[in-house]
């Protein structure tokens, strides 16, 4: 087994997809593209000194900031689509809570078990 600080960045990476969906949505989602930049200058500079990120993290953070892509739209975007273009008002408003909530925690429970499995230093499920 792995130590943790190889894993961290994996740790972190995961935390700031559950902070997207939980706690502040649009400065964690910035974050992580932040993350992703200084990873993706890193690896064109060509400096002496070894690579801080690992293909693990790489994976991780590519995949949290894919999956905070995914549930941005298919929780903001999508519901309001279906909202504007349905002929009875009132139960689209009924169908589209039901919706986000019921995605909202499969989202979470999705973050929650990649984050269980960036600690124990394995890939993400997705």
């Amino acid at each position: 087994m792995k130590s943790n600080q190889q894993n961290k960045p994996a740790i972190i990476y995961q935390s700031l997809y559950l902070s997207n969906l939980l706690l502040i949505p649009l400065a964690s989602f910035l974050l992580l593209i932040y993350y992703f930049y200084q990873a993706k200058t890193q690896n064109n500079t060509k400096q002496v000194k070894p690579k801080i990120i690992s293909n693990f993290n790489r994976i991780h953070l590519i995949r949290s900031i894919q999956i905070s892509g995914l549930a941005g739209f298919m929780l903001g975007v999508a519901p309001i689509f279906y909202i504007f273009f349905s002929e009875q008002f009132e139960t689209s408003i009924m169908i589209t809570v039901f919706y986000f909530v019921t995605l909202h925690a499969c989202f979470v429970l999705l973050g929650m078990l990649n984050l269980a499995r960036a600690m124990a230093h394995k890939l993400p499920i997705f």
